[in-house]
């Protein structure tokens, strides 16, 4: 199992579904957190992460929301302290493993996924 500076699946198990896929799809998106981390040098904020298909609703979120178990858990909402999204989505979309990725453009944060395949809004 790959490891990032910051994350360590071994130890930070509660993070993980015990699903094969969920866990690895989880996993991806830990390392490409670590490298927006990496890349702006500051503290990367999830806003929002796996979702109840209760609490997806109320906040407005999609039926096939990558925020759902049922879709994988694998998305997750985030601002990168002192950081413009418009810099962190610009940043994701220039990465060799961008048509891998679901990358949502907001005003205050970004959206990113790893569904497997390149869509964007």
């Amino acid at each position: 199992m790959r490891r990032t500076k910051n994350f360590n699946p071994e130890v930070d198990t509660k993070l993980l579904s015990q699903d094969d896929k969920e866990h690895q799809l989880a996993v991806a998106t830990f390392i490409v957190l670590e490298d927006v981390r990496n890349h702006f040098g500051e503290s990367v904020i999830i806003t929002s992460a796996v979702r109840t298909p209760e609490h997806n609703k109320d906040v407005g979120g999609s039926v096939s929301s990558y925020h759902l178990p049922a879709q994988g858990a694998c998305a997750a909402d985030i601002v990168v302290v002192g950081v413009e999204p418009t810099e962190v989505q610009a940043y994701l979309k220039s990465r060799p493993y961008a048509n891998l990725l679901g990358i949502g453009s907001y005003r205050t944060f970004t959206h990113v996924d790893t569904r497997g395949y390149r869509a964007r809004w």
